[in-house]
């Protein structure tokens, strides 16, 4: 079962969990001083030997003051690093947005002028990083955080590398999907390992697709080791020629022959898009070719999911009714098929066959309870926010606000006490009068 949340660490206060992993964990918390919230991450100590704590726990200081002298604006800042009963805590700097996964899960994917602004933040964040000592080893989009106005911060930098040494002994260190052929082969990596991470997330962000496809780790590791990747020319035959070539220079196995460094990848692509016109980058409609899939899966559309219609703090209400009963997994369980259902019962039915049968009444009348329906709409204060109200609103606002659009609807439906009060609070995110007379036109 989940260690109790502490109640303080130092001088901080703890309020709740904003998320576990198999290394550790990151609470939501509030210092005191300057009355704001932070983020506080720490890790799971009994992974270390006994005998090896005190060289970890020296290393993981070491590493994390590091990591808080690094201060830029495409960085998560690091606040504060502190230790308790030989727990390390780090606090940071708190952030409530998107990931670029979350992103890329959206569609449709990001026209050249976004793909431009999230490659040449994303880079400028990490050659901070490097200038400072300092290599990421872990570039992946769950790692890079999208803010409601276009910024984007890398988190978790420096910090990889000591997470995994209680599971790894030094290792293999990263998400497979997003490792270099070095980091595969046990070497050690430098900054250009980070690189080619990236340029997994460039090849992404413009084809929804990873560019090494396997049906397992063995095949993912020759395929990236030989630098077998899928042709990006294939899957967006429409791109700048030069964004074909910078791809590739990414993507090379040998870290030799890779682009050098954070600051000529971001020169390269600014230089492939500069000459576009900018009306030409925000409309243009990417035709992606989509190659032949050797295990289908059925496409879901995610903006009709559960895990998109509910706020996270529902669903994590249901993880603790869950966990109740049959322990950690259940968080595992509620990700899974909230992301593959649209229905709040389906939901409930397929979570209570997880549990003895003797519970399963009492669990059902538990979640629907919490979720204040019977249907599939989500419960927002007052106002009834349905998956079709929901997607129309959306459709509507992300033309003015972007991708924000979706969080600013939930959050005006709590407060909402009807539809017409929804879209006149929402109307007021759109600048332009004949834009926002349309919108409530439209929607109201």
């Amino acid at each position: 079962m989940t260690a109790p949340i502490p109640v303080s660490v130092g001088k901080y206060r703890i309020d709740s969990i904003l998320g576990e992993g198999a290394m550790g964990v990151v609470y939501r918390g509030h210092d005191p001083d300057i009355d704001r919230i932070v983020a506080i991450k720490t890790l799971h100590t009994h992974l270390i030997d006994t005998s090896e704590r005190t060289a970890w726990l020296e290393r993981f200081a070491r590493e994390a003051k590091a990591a808080g002298k690094c201060i830029h604006g495409n960085l998560v800042t690091i606040f504060d690093y502190l230790e308790r009963n030989e727990q390390p805590y780090l606090v940071m700097e708190f952030i409530q947005s998107e990931t670029l996964q979350d992103r890329i899960a959206r569609r449709p994917l990001p026209n050249l002028q976004e793909f431009g602004s999230i490659m040449t933040q994303m880079l400028a964040g990490l050659d901070a990083i490097h200038a400072a000592g300092i290599v990421h080893r872990d570039v992946k989009p769950a790692n890079a955080l999208l803010l409601p106005d276009g910024r984007l911060k890398i988190a978790d930098f420096g910090v990889a590398r000591v997470e995994a040494l209680g599971a790894t002994n030094g290792g293999m260190i990263g998400t497979p999907d997003y490792m270099s052929p070095e980091q595969f082969m046990g070497y050690q990596a430098d900054h250009r390992a980070d690189l080619f991470g990236a340029g997994v997330i460039m090849f992404e962000l413009l084809t929804g697709q990873k560019p090494f496809e396997s049906g397992s780790l063995g095949e993912l590791t020759q395929k990236v080791i030989s630098g077998q990747s899928l042709d990006l020319a294939t899957l967006a035959p429409d791109l700048p020629a030069a964004l074909y070539q910078i791809s590739k220079a990414a993507l090379v196995a040998d870290p030799n022959q890779r682009i050098p460094n954070a600051r000529a990848f971001a020169t390269a692509i600014h230089a492939a898009l500069r000459n576009i016109d900018q009306q030409v980058m925000r409309d243009t409609d990417r035709t992606i070719v989509q190659m032949p899939q050797s295990r289908p899966v059925a496409p879901v559309a995610l903006s009709q999911t559960l895990a998109q219609q509910m706020p996270k703090s529902v669903l994590s209400r249901v993880e603790l009714l869950l966990t109740e009963q049959i322990g950690p997994i259940a968080k595992v369980l509620v990700r899974k098929v909230s992301n593959s259902t649209t229905d709040t019962n389906q939901l409930i039915d397929k979570l209570a066959a997880e549990i003895a049968p003797e519970h399963r009444e009492k669990f059902k009348a538990a979640v629907r309870q919490h979720l204040g329906q019977t249907g599939g709409a989500v419960s927002t204060g007052s106002a009834m926010l349905s998956p079709e109200l929901l997607e129309a609103l959306t459709k509507q606002l992300v033309p003015h606000i972007g991708p924000i659009a979706k969080i600013l609807i939930k959050k005006a439906a709590k407060t909402s006490a009807s539809r017409a009060e929804l879209c006149q609070t929402l109307s007021g995110h759109i600048d332009d009068d004949a834009s926002r007379a349309k919108f409530l036109d439209t929607m109201g």
